[in-house]
């Protein structure tokens, strides 16, 4: 989106650095039966709407096919296979060190990888029996990827978790590990994507400082319903309380109990790589997004990341509200300083 915001304000200097083959890998590489939480509706890039039921939710593989379209109908600037390892300052600013040993130099980066990038899991997972067959949730394909009948925990009941779970309680006794209570909601209420009445009411672009915000923020909301706890208990999902350690190859889990299992799918969360960023006042520590799509360190944007402004930044619908207002950072600084981007 940053590199067709750019090119329409004129800018022809800029170029979109992407590690993947083709545009919308990101999702090809998602579990197969994935269904985006958002309907076709919402999906919607620029000027360019995803086709069919407007009101269906799409596939991972079908969202990725969307993308691709949007890069070449737009001619957005991408270099694609192209993996940046290491970004630094220079005498004349900045330099992208690129897995293949060349570099590409810049006045203005804009950081659009998104925050969800590795895995999280917990330490005692390593503990496991070799025995166990233990993967994340961004490495699950479908049913067929483990023998049926297998004992198979899955670790993390947010929206991925519960989908998965659900996915191999007809083939696989499943125990589903629960964490923090969230709110589930439904992805369709009186008719219409919830995010239709998120809209209209003003809470999903309602600004990351305001008190609903906040409230928002703190409960955490997942529209995950038609998966909730009756559903998966239904199906045959065995509920259980956190995992907090393991023995063997059992999970133990916080009421006393232990189940043996064949495999864990961890379903635990991501965490932000900012291995490669080599800047001196980026503290990798803290969240990049704490600056509305500036950062301490001057010409380095960031785009994409959850509550970057609101509730809407990490959906695809808020994905050109926040990049118009950081391109348009980045154009006031390129104005300044007369320099070209690296996305």
């Amino acid at each position: 989106m940053c590199g067709y915001l750019l090119g329409r304000a004129g800018v022809k200097n800029y170029l979109v650095v992407d590690a993947s083959a083709r545009a919308g890998d990101v999702w090809r590489n998602r579990p197969r039966n994935l269904r985006l939480f958002t309907s076709r509706q919402f999906c919607r890039l620029a000027d360019l709407s995803m086709p069919d039921d407007q009101n269906g939710f799409p596939s991972g593989e079908e969202f990725a096919d969307h993308v691709e379209r949007f890069a070449i109908d737009k001619a957005i600037n991408v270099s694609f296979s192209t993996r940046v390892i290491r970004l630094f300052r220079s005498e004349a600013g900045f330099v992208a060190e690129l897995e293949n040993g060349n570099r590409l130099s810049s006045k203005t980066v804009i950081n659009a990888t998104g925050s969800n990038q590795i895995p999280t899991y917990p330490i005692f997972a390593k503990k496991m029996a070799s025995t166990v067959h233990q993967i994340v949730a961004s490495e699950f394909r479908d049913a067929d990827h483990l023998p049926d009948g297998w004992r198979v925990g899955v670790i993390g009941d947010g929206a991925s978790g519960r989908q998965i779970a659900l996915e191999l309680a007809d083939r696989h006794q499943v125990y589903l590990a629960r964490g923090r209570v969230r709110k589930l909601v439904p992805n369709v209420v009186f008719g219409r994507d919830v995010f239709w009445w998120l809209d209209k009411i003003g809470l999903l672009f309602a600004g990351r400082d305001t008190i609903v915000a906040k409230l928002m923020k703190k409960r955490d909301p997942i529209p995950a319903a038609s998966a909730n706890d009756r559903q998966l208990a239904v199906r045959g999902v065995k509920l259980k309380p956190r995992a907090v350690d393991v023995h063997d190859d059992h999970l133990l889990f916080s009421d006393g109990s232990r189940e043996r299992v064949d495999a864990v799918i961890w379903c635990v969360g991501y965490r932000e790589n900012t291995d490669w960023i080599a800047l001196p006042s980026i503290d990798r520590d803290k969240s990049l997004s704490e600056h509305h799509g500036r950062t301490s360190e001057s010409g380095f944007f960031v785009v994409g990341r959850k509550w970057l402004t609101c509730r809407a930044s990490e959906l695809v619908l808020g994905c050109e509200r926040d990049a118009s207002m950081v391109v348009g950072l980045v154009l006031k600084s390129m104005q300044e300083n007369k320099v070209h981007t690296i996305a």
